[in-house]
This record gives structure tokens, C-alpha cells and sequence, in this order.
């Protein structure tokens, strides 16, 4: 009974299908009555705490939107973004990818360590002022464009009366701290392409670039005609969670076969 609930166990994962200890229990039952008819002994609770140690199973927290993903344009956009590049001729240095992320920079841990003889630790209301990064690196790695960096204030005390061009960042704001279609070209007309156009220039390679982005509603589709030197290309709907590491190996192929390797 166990080696059939093990194995029913691993389809539901590879189907992304959550399961909770209740599920699982009832599961168990049914493959149970299946097999032989139960005498209505022991604790469903208590196998299952035996049964977790055995199949060494541990309860996770789901995170991300793979559940929710299309995988078959994932598994298919591989090859598509390989006949894009080598259409293009493009090199390990010309193929840029940029996407954010937000950095709760006043944000405590949520955990902390206490002597035995206390009992708990006080806490405090978590903050929750953020800024909106973005980033972005070209294949081979040795280009790294100046982040767009996005707050609520354009002025913020810190930095009054600074020349906020001379910050390591690309400094925007708007209420929310959120990358919007205008932010993005902004910083894709006065930061990505003016470094890029540089970058390659002392490489000694053509001006000319592969920018890949996901489909956020900040990357309007207007990126693709905005610049002649600058192709840019966009990931599948529904397809960013799972296509990070496919486009990623892909990358890493690019620059070992670029090496000789």
C-alpha cells in the first residue's frame, strides 16, 4: 500500500498538485480497502507521522506560479530563442536579458535566537517600504547595466540636494515604486541602449544587441521597433516561471561553445 501511495504521491508533484496530510490520509485508506480489507485498527494520524519518516517526505510552502505555467510553449521556446540568436548572429556579449525584483530594505528578519529561559521574544509591526529594481547582464556576464532603481519620492531626504546622476543607479520614482511602460523606456532610451552602444564599441563588436524580456505590463511591445541596433524578444505568456533555467542553460552553452570549451 505504501509503495502505491509513494508513487501516487510523486505523480501529484510532477502534476503540481498540493497535498495536504488529510488528502494523503484518505488517499491511503482507499489504496488500503484496495489491497485488504481494513480492521479498523491504529491511528490514521499516527501512521501518517511514520509513514512522512519512512518516505521521508516534508511538508514545503508553494511558492511561485509554475502550477499556473504553459508548458508546452515553454518546453518549445528553447529552440525558438536558439534559431532567434543564431539568425541574428548574435554573440554571448550581444544577448541581454532585464527583469525586477523588489527590495524591502527596511524589513527585520522574522526569526531570532533566545536563551532557554526565555519563553518568546517580543515582536514589531514589519515595515514595509520598498524600492523596485532593475537589472540586467548580458550573457557572457562581464557587462552589467546600470540598475533602475524606482522609489515612491524622487527627493527623498537622503538624497537632497545630490546630483542623482552621479548615483550608481538610474533613479526614477512614481507613487507606487512600480515599473510602468513609461519608467521602462525611459531607462531602455537613456541607460540600456547608450551603455550597450558603448560597451560593444570597445569590445570591437558590431552595435548591435539582443534584449529578452518577460511579459510584465511594463515592457510594451512598442521595445520591439523603438531602436535599430536593439532586438528585443519576449518570453511566452505564462511561461517566466519555468523558462528561467531552460533560457539560462542555454545561455551557459553559448558562452562555453564562444570559449571553445
Amino acid at each position: 500500500m505504501e509503495v502505491a501511495l509513494s508513487l501516487w504521491i510523486e505523480d501529484r508533484n510532477q502534476k503540481r498538485v498540493p497535498l495536504s496530510c488529510p488528502l494523503i490520509r484518505e488517499k491511503a485508506k482507499r489504496l488500503y480497502a484496495h489491497f485488504k480489507e481494513p480492521d479498523g485498527s491504529g491511528s490514521g494520524e499516527c501512521w501518517f507521522n511514520k509513514f512522512k519518516v519512512r518516505q521521508s517526505l516534508h511538508n514545503i510552502k508553494i511558492v511561485g506560479e509554475a502550477a499556473s505555467a504553459d508548458t508546452a510553449a515553454a518546453e518549445r521556446y528553447p529552440e525558438d530563442f536558439a534559431n532567434l540568436v543564431a539568425d541574428g548572429g548574435y554573440k554571448p556579449e550581444q544577448v541581454f536579458n532585464a527583469d525586477e525584483t523588489a527590495l524591502f530594505w527596511k524589513k527585520m528578519p522574522n526569526k531570532t535566537f533566545i536563551s532557554k529561559s526565555e519563553k518568546s521574544a517580543p515582536g514589531f509591526k514589519a515595515a514595509k517600504d520598498r524600492v523596485t529594481q532593475l537589472l540586467c547582464s548580458n550573457a557572457s556576464g562581464d557587462c552589467v547595466i546600470k540598475p533602475l532603481m524606482l522609489y515612491r519620492s524622487l527627493n527623498p531626504r537622503a538624497l537632497k540636494n545630490q546630483n542623482k546622476d552621479n548615483l550608481p543607479v538610474f533613479w526614477r520614482a512614481n507613487k507606487k515604486a512600480w515599473v510602468t511602460s513609461a519608467v521602462f523606456c525611459d531607462w531602455f532610451r537613456n541607460c540600456f541602449v547608450k551603455e550597450v552602444e558603448i560597451y560593444l564599441k570597445n569590445k570591437n563588436l558590431d552595435f548591435k544587441a539582443l534584449l529578452v524580456l518577460d511579459n510584465a505590463p511594463g515592457h510594451p511591445r512598442e521595445l520591439e521597433a523603438m531602436h535599430p541596433n536593439i532586438k528585443v524578444t519576449f518570453l511566452p505568456p505564462n511561461t517566466t516561471a519555468l523558462q528561467s533555467r531552460r533560457v539560462w542553460r542555454f545561455v551557459v552553452f553559448m558562452c562555453l561553445t564562444s570559449a571553445g570549451l
